[in-house]
This record gives C-alpha cells, structure tokens and sequence, in this order.
C-alpha cells in the first residue's frame, strides 16, 4: 500500500504583495511581576508572519512595508496589545511590552444533579497509512479541526491524539480550545495555558482536562500548536478521509485556513 501523506507543509501561501522592512528585537514580561513570558503569539495580523516569545520573554520578528499592518501581541489569560508597524518602525529600540493579566471572572458553571454520559467526540482514527503534520518548526503554527457537541453543556475531561510516525527529538507544544464562527476557529475558550511535551517514540497524546474545567455549549475546535524550536522534523498526527477538515494556520495571528482533504486525529472524552 502507497503510504498517503498530508502536510500542512504543502500548503504554501506566496506572500508577494508583503514587503519586508526591517527586523525588530522585543521582549515580554507580566505587567505586575514584571517576569518574562514564555509562549506569548506574537504576529502581523492577517499575514503568515508570526512568532512565539522564548523562554526568557524575547522574539525576533520581521516588519512589513503596509501601513495598515498591525503587529499583535496575546497570550491566554492576558489582555492583547496591537501597534500599527509604523508605530513601531519610529521606535527604532528594543521592543519591551508589558501584557496586563485578564481578570475577568468565568461564566458561573451550575452543576444538576443527574445521571451523565462519557462519549468520545471527534477523529479516533490511528491510521499509519494517512497522517496530516505541522507545516514547519516555525512558531506558532497550528493545527486542529471542529468537534461537534451531542448536548449542553458538555464537560471536556480528556484530549487524545494519535501519533503517526515517530519524532525526531521531544517536541513542546500548546494544546488550545476556541469557540467556532463561520464555521472557523474563533475566541479562546481557556483561561490558562496546557503545555504539552511530547517525547521521542511515544505514540499517543493524552491530556487530563479535568484540572481546567473545560465546559462547552456548543460546537468547539480543539488544536495542537508549535511553540519551541527542536531539532530534526516535526511531528505527525494519524488522520482519515472522513468526518470534518482539517483547519490550520500557519503561524502566530494568522489566517485560519479549511483544508477538505482529510481530518486529523485529535478528539476528546467528554461528559454530558
């Protein structure tokens, strides 16, 4: 049997109407701590062009050419900051951006004395045959697909993703929840980061949700998303010809993008 390969990687967006000006050096740090943030999306809006601060807070990121372009800075659980890149092209200095926390309270969950169910939502395929991956190491890229909900609410308990082939070296990724608009990923779901480290020869991603109180209403999508550089290649995720598309941006403030192709292998044990 011929081994079917999809890539995100055969995604190519051209970008030839984005002019590059200048590359800027920046930092990010909690507004109150004032401590670095790891993993803070950092990207010029709507473009292919994007980046995840390190570990001690930094990035690199190129500018463009547009006036209208807007660089943007979020993370889960702090307010979002956006500059116009004119803006910052005047600065001509390091870029330090302190990000406020979000305190905003969480919507009250009430719970109702009944009976619930255990249902496993989304691809369970394992195929080795099929696989969908990151397009490349660049930061930011991510992958994941919708999961449509039997009855509200519904309890997100467990994320389960079947890897396809063996990685290179240990990868560190972002698991992320969005709620659903236009049939695309749209406002995250969560008030807290969920690394995940996903080490040489394992063959399955398993995540216990019960620690952040995961509830939905209504249809959710649910990714995996690159946020530290490795060595070697990346990852792949077993996928198949059926059930939904496979939904993919390529990195930090990116379009999302539908891909009818196949869908990945990402779904999740819910409670309802």
């Amino acid at each position: 049997m011929i081994k079917t390969t999809i890539f995100s990687a055969l995604i190519t967006v051209l970008f030839s109407s984005v002019a590059f000006s200048q590359t800027i050096d920046g930092f990010v740090t909690d507004a109150r701590t004032h401590k670095p943030l790891p993993y803070v999306n950092v990207g010029i809006v709507a473009h292919g062009i994007g980046t995840v601060t390190a570990t001690d807070g930094s990035f690199k990121i190129k500018l463009t050419d547009n006036e209208t372009d807007s660089l943007r800075i979020s993370m889960i659980g702090y307010q979002p900051k956006k500059f116009a890149v004119t803006q910052i092209k005047k600065l001509n200095k390091l870029l330090e951006i302190d990000l406020d926390p979000d305190d905003r309270q969480l919507k009250e969950v009430k719970i109702i004395s009944r009976k619930y169910k255990e249902r496993v939502l989304g691809n369970t395929t394992r195929s080795k045959t099929v696989n969908a991956g990151f397009g490349s190491n660049d930061l930011g890229n991510e992958i994941g697909e919708i999961i449509k909900i039997k009855k509200k609410p519904t309890y997100i308990k467990q994320f389960n993703a079947s890897i396809n082939e063996n990685i290179s070296d240990s990868v560190v990724l972002r698991l992320n929840f969005y709620s659903v608009k236009d049939g695309l990923p749209d406002k995250s779901i969560l008030n807290q980061n969920i690394i995940v480290t996903v080490k040489k020869g394992q063959d399955m991603i398993t995540v216990d949700l019960q620690p952040y109180h995961i509830m939905v209403e209504d249809n959710f999508f649910v990714s995996l998303e690159w946020i530290k550089n490795m060595q070697g290649h990346g990852i792949k995720f077993s996928a198949s010809f059926f059930g939904g598309p496979m939904i993919v941006r390529e990195t930090s403030q990116a379009k999302w993008e539908k891909f009818g192709i196949a869908g990945v292998g990402f779904n999740v044990l819910a409670e309802y």
